[in-house]
């Protein structure tokens, strides 16, 4: 089948996929972005897309590479976005994306990757987006990311990680969400985020990290955590000390059974916060007291029979809506006058 060929006002754009092709086939200079998705490339020629200097796209997906080097992307020099997800890539040579300097967002998730080690992402300064999820990675190595001081958005999820350290973080200044869902970590150190100043968005929903450290979050400006099915038993509200800015705090599916006052320390801006399937009975008076920006709550999934407006004492100036699904109630959910 001839490849497709489709010119808009953005450029040519290429697309040979599902093709069962064994090799990069010749591909038009003028192409703007090229799609071999969903082919049998299990290796890619020193050359191949040397002469595509105003290429932008590269899409990759679904193939058979297991190894990158940076003459695989010689000539490349205008590539803003690269696609490599679902092949079997296990190892990157060092400075195996320097030959693309123009690069801002990578996709490696779905690959065989087990160690991320230092020089791997070395060249490609202007990155902003990297995905390594969905992968068997079981480390990461001091300084690994330590070039990529203007990546915004970094994916982890679905490892084999059981433990981080602020020093894999190192460089990331500008990293604004850390996804790290479903992953295996059960120790996370204080400090640990330190190195990204700018994180906003951290979402760490199905792991075991049953202890919540204080200091955890120190160096991190944090306006939204996940921390959703971590068996999670018990809070101190000396924990979330530094979090002036969080917003959205979600602990749903964990055991913690029992909430107090004291749980929310200096959360004073939170707006969300989701408690939903936790086990708990019983609220006491002025539990949400501490919390005067609040206006939604997720209780869905517990076992209250009873809950009165006191839960949220008299700091309150809006109603609160408050999920109460899947509660033995005789309703579903509600709107508190919040303060009586």
């Amino acid at each position: 089948m001839a490849a497709t060929l489709v010119t808009r006002t953005s450029g040519l754009h290429f697309r040979e996929s599902f093709q069962n092709l064994q090799e990069v086939p010749d591909i038009p200079v003028e192409a703007t972005s090229v799609n071999l998705q969903g082919n049998n490339i299990s290796d890619i020629r020193s050359g191949a897309f040397y002469e595509l200097k105003d290429c932008q796209v590269v899409v990759l997906s679904s193939n058979q590479l297991t190894e990158v080097r940076a003459e695989m992307w010689e000539g490349l020099t205008s590539l803003r976005h690269l696609i490599l997800d679902d092949n079997r890539i296990s190892h990157i040579s060092p400075g195996g994306f320097s030959s693309l300097p123009s690069l801002t967002g990578l996709d490696l998730d779905g690959n065989n990757l087990i160690n991320i080690q230092r020089n791997m992402f070395i060249g490609i300064p202007l990155l902003t987006s990297l995905f390594l999820s969905d992968s068997p990675i079981q480390s990461i190595e001091s300084g690994s990311f330590r070039e990529l001081s203007k990546l915004i958005k970094l994916k982890l999820a679905e490892n084999e990680l059981r433990t981080i350290r602020a020093d894999m973080f190192e460089g990331l200044s500008s990293v604004e969400i850390l996804k790290l869902d479903n992953c295996k970590l059960s120790d996370i150190p204080s400090g640990t985020f330190g190195h990204m100043p700018k994180l906003d968005f951290l979402t760490l929903k199905n792991n075991k990290t049953s202890q919540l450290k204080q200091h955890m979050w120190e160096g991190a400006n944090l306006g939204a955590i996940y921390l959703g099915n971590n068996g999670i038993q018990s809070i101190n509200g000396e924990m979330w000390q530094g979090l002036d800015n969080l917003w959205l705090l979600n602990l749903e599916s964990n055991p913690i059974r029992y909430i107090s006052p004291q749980m929310w320390q200096g959360l004073n801006r939170l707006e969300i916060l989701e408690l939903n399937n936790i086990s708990i009975a019983f609220i006491p008076p002025n539990t949400f007291e501490s919390l005067p920006k609040l206006t939604r709550i997720g209780l869905v999934n517990n076992r209250i029979e009873t809950l009165n407006a006191n839960i949220f004492g008299a700091n309150h100036s809006q109603g609160v809506y408050v999920g109460l699904d899947g509660n033995p109630l005789q309703c579903d959910s509600r709107l508190l006058d919040a303060g009586g």
